[in-house]
């Protein structure tokens, strides 16, 4: 140890800032990931900012005994050794703040992105590199304020001069830095400086200082205000929902939870570009060894796939990896079992997924109708299966959700007092509202215990058939000089070659009453070039004289009838079995031919047959032909109203590559195994017995057989579907999980190499991705002309494949920035995208630290820092004159695993936050956006917005109102509706429920990529509003008053219904006042219709 402290003494004299004191450095005690416990270190302080090692690596000092502290690193701190120099700065971990943060992007401590890049010219973030965070070389026009002279008094606060900054953010205020004041004794001219120019000298108590353009603040320490002031402005966001039923306000706290792919990040870009702020702050799976099929028809396990792979769709289209979950968990094993009743058999599909993977499942709808007598009542029930929502968990664990799962519904009708005949028409006609469509959901594993054991049995996966198709065999044959129109001749005769041919040789052992199969066999070679040869021969068997079956699996005996003793071990080729019949066909130059050389290029010869997986991601016709001979040569057909095939093989690798390809065509495969033995003498390997199902996909197989007795009629045009497979599920020990994510506009699901369709896993790992790439390109209107919208915002990337510690810092950074905006007397926005990743890094530094955890092993502290954070948000007066007021309002989402609202992030940020846009999954699945779920979201400032939105839009509080109340009555009918039907309920009641799919469908519902809906002013939202709920009222009092039905009502007034839903597409940029007018002509255009109905 001594050696290493020498060399830090001597390291530390190269380091920058270094300074002579003894004191001011210590060394490397101990490394454990981003966590490094330093010695020596008498006189530091907590959060201290310090340098580790010869490197140089930025790090924070969050606890200290005696003189040891424990620093959290933000760089990667491999190489790092005990010993290392660790430099002490003497000061907090800061921000730089000044003209040129706009348009910029920073690291969570305040790099920039772009002049790293350009400094490395690397990709990457080179270790201890350090670059300034504001531009020392850029000049800014500084203009000195009128307030200000040589000898007036200064405090913190006060501003005393402007930058241009750009055309959004064209008076950048230059301020005192809160903490200082003093006399002015120099105040620069009107002129160009740089950042760290001074501009300004003030003198206090004896002592001159001087200020330039910018100035450092510690980023755990809020700024300070002269006033905290109550918020009375909203946020607007263009976002019809939001606006209108759960508005936010400027200087507020909301929290945005939702799964992947609800649209978090969409909903932060709306904000960003659309919101009524002036400057925007963004901060932004299975078991090892499970194969997966790639889109070029490879297998990769999902250990080795990486960011930017393609896996297969199960449309046989590419999907994109875009992040890899990993992580630790119970695991459950998904297995196939060969029937519904049926017990399971080996050597089938299998898989291993963790706990929370979501299972794509396939029930099919079972609808019964029967008379039955329940306590002595005679009734007709119909019975049938529907997705019911079911809360999973305690509240009071705090792992409380809303799942939803397949459960048998059982709907009565009581023959008294109506008597059999109304009952029985009542069950009919509530049994014609009931679809009898298969039911498709998803489900995770952990929670598949709670179906019940019927929905079990019926209860499907489903294997997907290889929609994508290469030429390979094509390639091949015209490679060799022979056409590629003759593949599918050259897969027959491969497939007859697995199932009847000679191991090492390109012949064919078979009957003599196999003449078609012969005959067919000679005219394939014919095309390809070859001429074929048959000979009779004499089959001979293996018998056991003598001997036993050895524990390795070997036979030691002796065998008559062969010239020399055979060796038993497992896959080896016996060329006394291959003589199966008493005629052989062979191709003349047997290993020297065309044919022998596909066989052994494509991976069908080897130590003993196989069939390559590769083959099932042939052309159709190819696979078709090679399963036909397949079967012609080794199976047999049961022809019916289902076709089936019957294969057998002693093969592991000729199993497993036809179930593959039949898969792959859309077959039904299983498979069942007879293990080895000895009858009367003879000795039989273990056998597998392949059986294949299907309709149309083996009738199209069996279409290009040989033998009569095999073939089928080809059918007609048809889809591959994908195959039901009935399954088990069976928990295991817990183990490491690997997992993909899949990118965001895809449908999430891809295909395993055994072709079983799943769900990715986990959520997008990297939200600041799209972020990067597309803020730049976006741009706002302002005043008629177009400006990037990067003019007014700063992007902080808070990534989770970060270093752990720079994630926890860069929320501390953004806040900080937005309060320095805020201080310029602006409205700014924060977008916190995503929290979750904040609290990760809590979590991880927690347990680093060996701290107690709580629940989920976040810190006991969670909630307490998200507190912290969320506090400094809010609408303040700012220090200093002139007087000016600004806010923060801070916008978190939220990335519970799974959508699972009870995480503690997510339970944590909701007893904080003031507002609750909650993100629904199943919204997001029918890719309605935004896809905000209203019976979960709230909003808290609806009282203290009551007085602006009188003073600015009279009548919107009691819209809203009345529109909350349409859709919440909506709810509660829908399950009436499931069980009696849309004919049971009152009339005024049918308008309830019509308008409401309306204000859903055309209201509630928007489309971002639109020019006339991607944002909507608060004017159209208000009169959307007025026009819906005029018409509501004006429907509801036409059927309560005047006894017309509703259905009469509709159809008179259709047109009307159709204005209703076409306001959406008038274009705000055809002015205000143009809509304005359309909208009121249709509000008169009601008031007319109805009032003509009345009369």
């Amino acid at each position: 140890m001594a050696g290493g402290i020498e060399n830090a003494k001597k390291a530390i004299r190269n380091l920058r800032n270094f300074d002579e004191k003894e004191t001011f450095y210590g060394e490397v005690y101990s490394v454990s990931g981003p966590v490094v416990v330093a010695s020596n270190m008498l006189g530091c302080s907590m959060y201290e900012l310090v340098r580790v090692g010869h490197q140089e690596l930025v790090g924070e000092v969050i606890r200290i005994f005696e003189d040891k502290c424990t620093i959290q690193v933000y760089e990667e701190t491999s190489g790092l050794t005990v010993g290392d120099p660790v430099q002490r700065t003497g000061k907090p971990l800061s921000v730089e703040l000044g003209p040129g943060l706009t348009e910029t992007i920073y690291d969570g401590i305040q790099r920039p992105l772009e002049r790293i890049h350009a400094v490395s010219n690397s990709i990457y973030i080179p270790r201890g590199i350090y670059t300034e965070a504001l531009d020392r070389n850029r000049k800014w026009e500084f203009t000195p304020s009128k307030d200000f002279r040589v000898g007036d008094h200064i405090s913190g606060g006060d501003v005393y001069g402007t930058v241009f900054e750009n055309s959004l953010f064209n008076s950048h205020k230059i301020m005192l830095p809160p903490r200082a004041r003093g006399t002015i004794t120099h105040i620069a001219e009107a002129g160009s400086y740089a950042v760290d120019e001074t501009i300004l000298e003030v003198e206090f108590n004896g002592k001159k200082h001087s200020f330039s353009m910018m100035h450092h603040w510690p980023v755990r320490a809020p700024r300070p205000v002269a006033d905290d002031l109550t918020a009375n402005q909203p946020l607007l966001t263009g976002q019809r929902v939001l606006d209108a039923l759960f508005p936010c306000v400027q200087g507020g706290t909301t929290a945005i939870p939702g799964a992947f792919g609800c649209g978090k990040t969409v909903i932060s870009q709306s904000l960003s570009k659309y919101s009524n702020s002036d400057l925007i702050v963004y901060v932004g799976c299975f078991a090892k060894g499970t194969e997966v099929l790639m889109a070029n028809g490879a297998d990769k396990k999902i250990e080795d796939v990486v960011i930017g792979d393609k896996v297969m769709g199960k449309d046989g289209r590419p999907r994109d990896v875009v992040a890899l979950p990993r992580g630790f968990d119970t695991m459950y094993t998904v297995s196939q079992k060969i029937s519904r009743k049926g017990a399971k058999s080996s050597n089938n599909l299998s898989y291993t997924c963790n706990a929370t993977h979501k299972l794509v499942l396939k029930t099919p709808q079972q609808i019964s109708l029967v008379e039955q007598v329940v306590r002595g009542k005679k009734q007709s029930s119909v019975s049938f299966l529907r997705l019911a929502d079911v809360v999973v968990g305690s509240s009071r664990g705090g792992d409380r959700r809303r799942i939803q799962i397949v459960k048998k519904v059982t709907k009565s009708f009581q023959h008294e007092p109506r008597g059999v005949e109304k009952a029985r028409e009542l069950a009919m006609e509530f049994l014609s509202t009931i679809g009898d469509d298969d039911i498709y959901w998803t489900i995770e594993a952990r929670d598949y215990t709670l179906v019940s054991q019927e929905v079990r049995e019926l209860t499907q996966q489903m294997i997907s058939p290889v929609l994508f198709e290469k030429a390979d065999l094509q390639n091949r044959l015209v490679k060799r000089g022979i056409s590629a129109k003759y593949a599918s001749e050259a897969a027959y005769l491969l497939g007859v070659w697995v199932g009847a041919g000679f191991s090492r040789s390109s012949a064919f052992s078979l009957y003599e009453e196999d003449s078609e199969l012969v005959s067919r066999i000679i005219s394939f070679g014919k095309a390809l070039g070859l001429k074929a040869v048959t000979a009779e021969h004499n089959p001979r068997t293996v018998k056991i004289v003598r001997g036993e079956l050895g524990v390795d699996g070997t036979f030691t005996s002796e065998v008559e009838d062969l010239v020399e003793v055979v060796d038993f071990q497992e896959g080896s080729e016996i060329p006394a079995w291959e003589q199966r019949g008493n005629l052989s066909v062979s191709f003349e130059g047997n290993t020297d031919n065309v044919f022998w050389k596909l066989i052994s290029d494509l991976g069908f010869s080897g130590a003993v047959k196989s069939i390559p997986s590769h083959f099932a991601y042939e052309s159709f016709p190819v696979r078709e032909a090679f399963l036909a001979g397949l079967i012609d040569a080794d199976g047999s057909v049961k022809h019916g109203d289902l076709s089936s095939a019957h294969l057998s093989t002693t093969s592991p690798k000729v199993r497993d590559g036809t179930v593959r390809i039949a898969r792959s065509l859309g077959i039904s495969a299983y498979v069942s195994t007879k293990s080895e033995q000895i009858v009367d003498g003879v000795y039989y390997p273990e056998t597998y017995t392949i059986e294949l199902e299907g309709n149309e996909a083996l009738q199209s197989v069996l279409s290009k057989s040989a033998l009569s007795s095999n073939v089928a009629p080809a059918p007609g045009s048809f889809e591959r579907k994908a195959v039901p497979m009935y399954f088990d599920l069976g928990i295991t020990t817990p183990a490491n999980y690997y997992g993909v994510t899949l990118a965001e506009d895809s449908d999430h699901q891809f295909l395993l190499s055994n072709l079983t369709l799943v769900h990715n896993c986990g959520e997008r790992g990297n939200e600041m991705a799209e972020v990067l790439m597309d803020f730049p390109e976006l741009s706002i209107e302002i005043e008629g002309r177009q400006e990037p919208i990067m003019k007014r915002t700063t992007l902080v990337a808070n990534t989770s494949n970060m270093p752990v510690a720079a994630r926890e810092a860069s929320i501390y950074t953004g806040i900080t920035l937005a309060e320095y905006f805020r201080d310029q007397g602006k409205n700014v926005a924060m977008m916190a995208d995503s929290t979750s990743r904040w609290a990760e890094a809590l979590r991880e530094i927690s347990g680093r630290l060996a701290e107690m955890p709580a629940d989920s092993g976040y810190p006991a502290y969670l909630g307490a820092k998200l507190a912290s954070f969320y506090e400094r948000a809010g609408r303040v007066r700012c220090l200093g004159s002139p007087n000016r007021e600004g806010t923060v309002s801070i916008v978190g989402a939220v990335s519970p695993p799974g959508g699972d609202f009870s995480d503690p992030v997510t339970s944590a940020t909701l007893g904080i936050v003031q507002v609750f846009w909650g993100l629904d999954k199943k919204l997001a699945q029918r890719k309605h956006f935004p896809s905000i779920n209203t019976s979960l979201s709230y909003s808290k400032y609806t009282e203290v917005l009551k007085p602006w939105y009188s003073e600015n839009v009279t009548g919107f509080t009691s819209l809203r109102d009345q529109v909350k109340e349409i859709i919440q009555q909506e709810d509660s009918m829908l399950e009436i509706i499931q069980l009696v039907g849309k004919s049971a309920l009152s009339e005024p009641d049918k308008v309830t429920l019509d308008i409401a799919t309306i204000i859903k469908n055309d209201f509630l519902q928007q489309n971002g990529y639109s020019d006339y809906d991607r944002n909507c002013p608060l004017y159209k939202t208000f009169y959307m509003l007025k026009a819906m709920v005029s018409y509501y009222h004006k429907a509801r009092a036409a059927v309560e008053n005047g006894n017309v039905p509703w259905a009469k009502i509709k159809e008179s007034t259709a047109d009307l219904l159709h204005d209703l839903s076409s306001m959406k597409f008038e274009n705000p940029a055809d002015g205000k006042e143009v809509l304005v007018d359309r909208y009121n002509k249709l509000l008169e255009k009601i008031d007319m219709r109805f009032q003509a109905l009345s009369e």
